[in-house]
């Protein structure tokens, strides 16, 4: 018998050559992808089916989530910064975003969630999401989740909490996002062969970038995330994207393609007459939304990945009307973003030697004084004793940062009722 061990995968070694010398030849790429494309736009309408289906079992509830004891919706937008600027940080796919975000307004939808584990789901459902969507090697490992919040959750927590999820969400992870709707809807646009498809085929790039931008941006401000599905906050994007850009596109011509694709492939799908009025868009839906566009405010991690002042900040001699130039061309400069930086882990510097000695003095302390250990994280509420301590993460992004952000617009830190969403979080209301 031979001590060698060979891969159980015979072939293993001869796709990852070939892979390698497809990764290297562009051309290759472009005829592998033409390919693609004209063979799945014969089924087209079954995947908008289907996706459209899928989106209709995933849904969050807002009036469950605003239920919430202690989870108010002015505490959203900052664990979604945090969450996008890691996203960023580790390079992970566009759609892991909006998973991420659906998983865990569906899973405050089931669960009550105290304050101090809303951190600890929010990196729990990007793990999740990343196993889902991103390559093996770029799935965080649980010593990655630990740095990124300095200790704050333990491996066990991590792994208990995904359990929960999955649990609470029988096992339905996959959800249709926003950018796959974009993706969807553009290649429909182009398949009808009219004046708009080819002005929308000229600018297709900067359409499709301009719309994942809003489509991530929308999804910080509850009252616009939570008024429209996926597919509609998608159709929404791409709208506003072309009137941003001042496209020669008929926009009504756009919206009345869409809802005529939408009501065929509803009634394929064998919808009940009353799901499908609420998935109609009127242009009054888009012109309020477009409205609201100028109002909202840029999250820094969103300014981070697309780098809409990046361009101003490199050079340092700038005319005045070169200044004009780049006020009037800011929604243009989001259209190309740039490379993900490189950013060693952890996100935030640890505690510091004095610091890590100070709690491990007062964990004996209080480990003396209480004579025993509390439960894991069990239940609906997932109590933990390591939770009653954490540490901050950061100045910016902090456990206590997300769960004290309510305490300006209700006077307290653990609110009873709806978010009346004022104080610090006014800047995420339209």
């Amino acid at each position: 018998m031979s001590n060698t061990t060979t891969s159980p995968d015979a072939f293993h070694q001869t796709r990852v050559v070939q892979a390698l010398l497809k990764s290297s030849n562009y051309k290759l790429q472009q005829m592998e992808h033409r390919a693609h494309n004209n063979s799945v736009s014969e089924y087209q309408l079954d995947v908008l089916q289907h996706l459209l289906s899928a989106e209709v079992n995933t849904l969050p509830s807002l009036p469950l989530i605003e239920q919430q004891p202690e989870i108010k919706l002015s505490m959203r937008p900052l664990l979604l910064d945090f969450l996008f600027e890691v996203i960023t940080i580790l390079n992970l796919s566009r759609s892991t975003f909006p998973l991420t975000v659906n998983l865990i307004d569906r899973y405050c939808s089931t669960r009550i969630v105290k304050k101090q584990h809303y951190q600890l789901l929010g990196l729990t459902s990007l793990w999740i999401s990343c196993k889902n969507l991103d390559s093996k090697f770029k799935i965080p490992t649980l010593n990655d989740l630990r740095k990124i919040c300095v200790d704050s959750y333990n491996k066990e927590l991590f792994i208990e909490m995904e359990k929960h999820i999955l649990k609470s969400l029988e096992w339905v992870v996959n959800a249709p996002t926003c950018d796959s709707f974009i993706d969807h809807f553009l290649s429909l646009l182009l398949a009808v062969g009219d004046s708009n498809s080819i002005v929308i085929k000229q600018f297709y790039q900067k359409i499709r970038v301009t719309a994942y931008y809003l489509g991530e941006l929308f999804q910080f401000y509850p009252n616009m995330y939570f008024d429209y599905t996926s597919s509609q906050i998608a159709i929404l994007a791409i709208m506003s994207s072309i009137s941003m850009l001042k496209l020669s596109i008929n926009l009504m011509t756009v919206l009345q393609f869409y809802n005529a694709i939408l009501v065929q492939a509803t009634q394929e799908e064998q919808v009940t007459h009353e799901e499908q009025p609420s998935r109609i868009l009127a242009i009054e839906n888009f012109q309020q939304v477009f409205k609201n566009i100028r109002f909202l405010t840029v999250p820094n991690s969103l300014q981070q990945k697309y780098a809409m002042y990046g361009r101003g900040s490199n050079g340092h001699s700038h005319n005045n009307s070169n200044n004009n130039n780049n006020n009037n061309n800011i929604k243009t400069q989001t259209l190309l973003p740039p490379k993900t930086p490189k950013v060693s882990m952890p996100l935030t510097p640890g505690p510091s030697p004095e610091e890590k000695f100070d709690r491990k003095r007062r964990e004996a302390l209080d480990s003396v004084s209480e004579g025993q250990g509390h439960g894991n994280a069990t239940g609906g509420t997932l109590t933990a004793p390591a939770l009653k301590r954490q540490k901050s993460c950061s100045a910016a992004y902090t456990t206590n940062a997300i769960t004290n952000t309510n305490t300006n617009s209700n006077g307290h830190g653990h609110g009873h009722g709806h978010d009346n969403a004022n104080g610090n979080a006014t800047n995420y209301r339209v």
